[in-house]
């Protein structure tokens, strides 16, 4: 049995930065002694990025059935054949579309066990959506497909953190922030944390929604009314939380550094701050899947795509951080003799091991 991840790598949005983060990254084979990676796309794609970026070409070996698979080598599994028109920084619904194609194929291969995790580069959600993605993004149609309850924790080595309503308007927001959801939230990270992460006893801080935290009832009563009384029904269960925080000067006076995660109760509140900290290292992690999925914590980066200026450094983060989680999950599931992820995670209908691809 090959104790490398044969990781899935799937190209995203070829008129991205994709294409560009992955010969950047495998034109080192030092990465080949953790791997062994499986790209998701097809040849042209590189060849053309190889040729405008004056880049030496990737050599592929094709991968059409799991023994194919080789390790210390770059495998290329064609994702789709039909014919592409790149268009380097210009967003379209065919690039959408491959993008879509090449997720649907890894996720496949993931159930047949023929790759075993899943490395992400970064879509554009409209033209997705409009080639036919049912869900918002990666994280939801992942949930969709392997009926697990998940988590969308955004890292790096000094901060995680994750927010209850995820990718909601700003308008639903409140709405969706309920006793419930926040203590499911709650839940949740601490046991992700665990097995995930390797941390015995995580320390997790609450934001409030409104603020100054509602000053005590005087603009918002969100606090007082739901999300306190989930961080005391956690703290019953012997929960190590804390809040809930106001939001505004929690980050400033570094107090996040004193947790191992941050819950805020909706997207920006968590992810502005975030990426003023770590927006070239940081990396977009799914946890609660029963196979590990990362991605780069940036987006598409029309602006500087195909001008060979990318940042490799969150890519190759969310890489490496596979290998990190699956040891950490191996000795925390082998020691609480519990089945590696949670009861959503149906373990039983789908492969989540190294395939012996020999």
């Amino acid at each position: 049995m090959n104790d490398k991840p044969v990781i899935g790598i799937t190209i995203g949005d070829f008129n991205g930065i994709g294409p560009e983060l992955i010969l950047k990254t495998f034109s080192n084979e030092l990465v080949f002694n953790y791997c062994t990676p499986v790209i998701y796309a097809n040849a042209y794609i590189f060849k053309y990025y190889a040729n405008l970026l004056d880049y030496s070409p990737l050599n592929f070996n094709i991968v059409k059935k799991g023994t194919d698979i080789k390790e210390n080598q770059l495998n290329l599994r064609t994702s789709s054949k039909e014919r592409i028109e790149i268009t380097p920084g210009s967003p379209n619904v065919q690039a959408g579309k491959f993008a879509l194609d090449a997720l649907q194929l890894a996720i496949t291969d993931i159930k047949n066990g023929l790759i075993s995790d899943l490395l992400t580069c970064p879509i554009d959600k409209k033209t997705t959506t409009d080639a036919g993605l049912s869900f918002n993004g990666h994280t939801q149609f992942l949930a969709n497909e392997f009926e697990s309850d998940v988590q969308m924790i955004l890292m790096n080595e000094e901060l995680r953190v994750s927010m209850v309503t995820g990718h909601t308007s700003l308008n639903n927001v409140a709405n969706s922030i309920t006793k419930e959801s926040v203590l499911n939230h709650i839940r949740l990270i601490n046991e992700n944390l665990k097995a995930d992460f390797a941390i015995v006893k995580p320390k997790i801080a609450v934001l409030g929604i409104n603020p100054h935290g509602g000053d005590n009832g005087l603009i918002g009563r969100e606090e007082l009314d739901v999300i306190a009384p989930a961080i005391k029904e956690a703290q019953k269960e012997n929960i190590l939380v804390i809040g809930p925080y106001a939001p505004d000067g929690f980050f400033g006076s570094k107090n996040s550094t004193n947790f191992d995660a941050v819950i805020g109760m909706y997207h920006d509140q968590v992810l502005i701050p975030f990426k003023q900290l770590a927006f070239t290292d940081g990396i977009n992690y799914t946890a609660g899947l029963p196979m590990i999925r990362t991605s780069p914590d940036h987006g598409t980066a029309y602006d500087i795509a195909g001008k060979g200026i990318g940042n490799t450094t969150s890519f190759i983060n969310a890489l490496y951080l596979i290998n990190k989680v699956r040891r950490n999950r191996i000795t925390y599931y082998d020691n609480t003799k519990e089945t590696l992820g949670f009861k959503t995670h149906r373990r039983e209908k789908f492969s989540i091991g190294v395939p012996d691809l020999r």
